[in-house]
């Protein structure tokens, strides 16, 4: 046992914990990016001494080339956190020309943290391999990662998509890290992109990707974390975004010199899934959803203003632009053959061609196409066959023709490609099969198919990427994310207290929520970057590690009488269903055909329920608890079921055409729909939906903010009252009703440039 000092320094109503990595303000906690919080703590603990710039950057970015306006910008963001502005300083001064200096009055508060190191063996059967919001391996809608995902045919397409990562099992990991590694870990985090930068390697010498990329400068381009999507201009002076404005959002034009961006379209009720600017640089092409993802079109606007013109409705989230902006690659779903379709067209959606189809298992396919500059290829990540585990880059004619690899298979995710203008190769944001990995950037030398990591971070890259005409500056989103699991006694959710402290990208809860009947709480958690499952109590104490990182364990499910969780898991290098020991002890495989997923153990404790490509395109199944032969419950895709308390039904998304999801209550004995429930617009319900408790209503989440009630009567559908006022992630309620848990956090996203050096 050892015992090690904590430090904790508060000031006025501020309270920043050095271990804790967390600013609290009126014990609340303060969201606050992982450089700006090294930023405050460098300041703070500075006792009053100016800070000139140099020495900020060197503490703060050691050894790397930075621009200053980084530190402008988490300047900046510091002082949002604290509540004030430049011209009016309350706590942080500027010294003109040199620094900074922080002024408030700083009170030491050490605290003793007891630490407790423990070695515990998790047993796992002879052969088996341990194995992802927003999060997951398992089979998602290839879409958006973390917390978005592209809604029609994106969702049938049923691509291995979330963000879990990885790895061999080995031995649990202490329940409780030692501070120092803590806080090395948490300060590699977040901004680990600047860190990494200059650990690239160079490939062979003379390939252009690996000359232009060689040293890299990385630029902050926004810094609220408000942004969804992105582009940047073909000549790099601006870049479109997306911006969260509360429930609602914006269209803006950001300028590279740093001036306030413009407002392009006013916040409204739409969500923007893919922004992408005109070759000449004079338009912007996107798609949106303007009422609900049912509904999403393709519209043209002009940057000197206008409105927008829709070309396109009941249109694909992501598509792609021939070099000349003559022609449009889609992706859709085809319920007949149910195969995915690469369709090319002109704008109007006239002179329409197949191009290719491929089944669902090849599931890297969709919002990762793009063309080839002289208009005459498509790139696009493929898996190699339809377990889906194993994902490279393809390229193909545009004219049609079979898909050729490129690479060889080395990504077990493909979120987005992008050719360099020059045509010496592509970029794509992936994750490697290395199963600890987030979605990072990567270029691959055409036409050698030669691949380097650009990034090494913790933080995700799922859309956004874009690249200028000159082929020198890439632009990306950057997501980050905090979430932690909060109860409340029901009827009274204003009473709810936060029972979990974890850090930026820990994420506890995001992937999963459920209750044992002994009154612990089961989530998931990121654990040396890979989700892990945990048990604690109602008031968060006792938490305990379940399974070991490597394994990317989630959406825990307890039977009733507490013997068993069932979970998903990547333990033999494609996602199935499993079933542990309440204590995490006998991990057995339940499923084997195809890839299998989002389970529910029924409350009786005799089936489970999940979702499967065993041939077919993401239908719904049950399985016995204790293995043996599955049985499909119904003919059309189905995702995230949940069982009903009597054991009898099983609520579910389910597709009933290509474009447009229901809610569906299925008996557990299969069949088609007893009933369907239209559902409003940003309806969502992945990791979050679950009967209440009586069995009168089925609940799920929204994108914007709180949960769904929809009574099985067919009453109106309803908000459930009293929750926050912002999106909630997995939830549940105890076994005997009397406590409610949900995981509330938030997400940041901001624009990104990388730039050639």
């Amino acid at each position: 046992m050892s015992e090690e000092t904590r430090q904790v320094y508060e000031f006025d109503e501020f309270r920043l914990d050095a271990a804790k990595r967390q600013l609290l303000r009126d014990r609340e906690v303060v969201p606050l990016y992982s450089k700006a919080f090294d930023l405050l703590l460098l300041l703070v603990a500075s006792n009053g001494r100016d800070l000139s710039k140099d020495e900020i950057i060197e503490s703060i970015w050691p050894g790397q080339i930075l621009e200053e306006s980084n530190l402008t910008v988490n300047i900046s963001a510091v002082r949002r956190a604290l509540g004030e502005k430049a011209a009016q300083p309350r706590f942080l001064v500027t010294i003109p020309g040199r620094g900074y200096r922080f002024v408030g009055r700083v009170r030491k508060a050490d605290e003793f943290l007891i630490e407790t190191e423990t070695i515990s063996q998790i047993i796992v059967e002879e052969g088996i391999v341990e194995g992802d919001d927003s999060i997951t391996a398992s089979p998602q809608p290839t879409s958006l990662a973390s917390e978005q995902s592209a809604f029609g045919q994106a969702r049938a397409s049923f691509a291995a998509q979330p963000q879990p990562k990885q790895l061999v099992a080995g031995p649990a990991r202490s329940l409780f890290k030692r501070p120092a590694v803590l806080a090395v870990t948490a300060l590699c985090a977040l901004g680990a992109i600047l860190a990494s930068a200059y650990a690239l390697r160079a490939i062979r010498s003379g390939r252009s990707t690996a000359n232009r990329f060689q040293q890299i400068k990385v630029r902050q381009l926004t810094n609220d974390g408000g942004v969804s999507n992105a582009a940047i201009s073909p000549d790099g002076k601006l870049f479109a975004f997306a911006h969260n404005e509360k429930d609602k959002k914006s269209l803006r034009l950001g300028q590279m010199n740093g001036e306030a961006p413009i407002e392009l379209l006013p916040p409204a009720n739409v969500t923007y899934w893919h922004i992408t600017f005109s070759a000449d640089g004079r338009s912007i092409y996107y798609t949106a959803a303007e009422n609900g993802p049912n509904r999403v079109g393709l519209f043209k606007l002009p940057l000197l203003g206008g409105v927008p013109v829709k070309l396109r409705d009941d249109f694909p989230a992501y598509f792609t632009l021939s070099p000349d902006d003559k022609l449009v690659g889609i992706v859709l779903w085809d319920a007949a053959s149910r195969t995915n379709r690469l369709i090319v067209s002109n704008l109007d959606g006239t002179n329409e061609r197949v191009l290719s189809r491929l089944p669902p298992g090849r599931g890297l396919y969709g919002p990762n196409i793009s063309w080839s500059p002289d208009g005459s290829l498509l790139a696009m990540g493929l898996s190699m066959d339809e377990s889906g585990g194993q994902g490279a880059i393809y390229i193909m004619p545009s004219n049609g023709g079979e898909p050729k690899a490129l690479t060889k298979p080395m990504w077990r995710a493909i979120e987005r490609t992008a050719w360099l203008k020059d045509n010496a190769g592509i970029l794509l944001i992936g994750a490697s099969q290395d199963r600890e990995e987030n979605r990072q950037l990567w270029s691959v030398d055409y036409p050698t198919g030669e691949t380097r990591r650009l990034t090494s971070d913790l933080n995700n890259y799922s859309m956004g990427l874009s690249v200028t005409s000159d082929a020198d500056s890439v632009l990306l989103v950057q997501h980050q994310q905090i979430n932690n699991v909060w109860v409340a006694p029901v009827g009274d959710f204003s009473r709810a207290k936060q029972i979990t402290f974890g850090a930026f990208n820990r994420n506890d809860g995001l992937l999963g929520v459920d209750w044992a009947p002994n009154g612990k709480i089961i989530y998931t958690a990121m654990v040396a970057n890979s989700s892990t499952i945990w048990s604690m109590d109602a008031d968060g104490s006792n938490a305990k590690e379940l399974t070991p990182p490597g394994a990317s364990d989630s959406v825990p499910s307890v039977a009733i009488d507490g013997h068993f969780i069932v979970f998903e898991s990547h333990r033999g290098g494609t996602t199935q269903i499993w079933r542990m020991n309440v204590d995490g002890t006998s991990p057995t495989q339940l499923t084997n055909c195809g890839i299998n997923s989002q389970p529910d153990v029924s409350p009786d404790g005799k089936w489970v329920v999940y979702v499967s490509t065993c041939g077919s395109d993401g239908g719904l199944w049950r399985i016995s608890i204790d293995g043996g032969e599955p049985k499909r419950l119904a003919d059309k895709p189905g995702f995230w079921p949940w069982v009903s308390p009597d054991s009898k039904w099983v609520a579910c998304e389910y597709w009933v055409s290509g474009e447009k999801s229901q809610l569906a209550i299925v008996s557990i004995e299969g069949g088609p729909p007893t009933k369907l429930f239209d559902l409003p617009p940003l309806a969502n319900f992945r990791y979050g939906i679950r009967w209440t408790p009586d069995g009168r209503a089925v609940t799920y989440r929204d994108w914007g903010k709180g949960l769904w009630r929809q009574p099985i009567d067919g009453g109106p559908l309803q908000q459930i009252p009293g929750l926050p006022d912002e999106k909630i992630f997995s939830y549940g309620w105890s076994r005997d009703a009397k406590l409610f848990a949900f995981t509330r956090g938030v997400e940041l996203r901001d624009a990104l440039l990388i730039s050639s050096n």
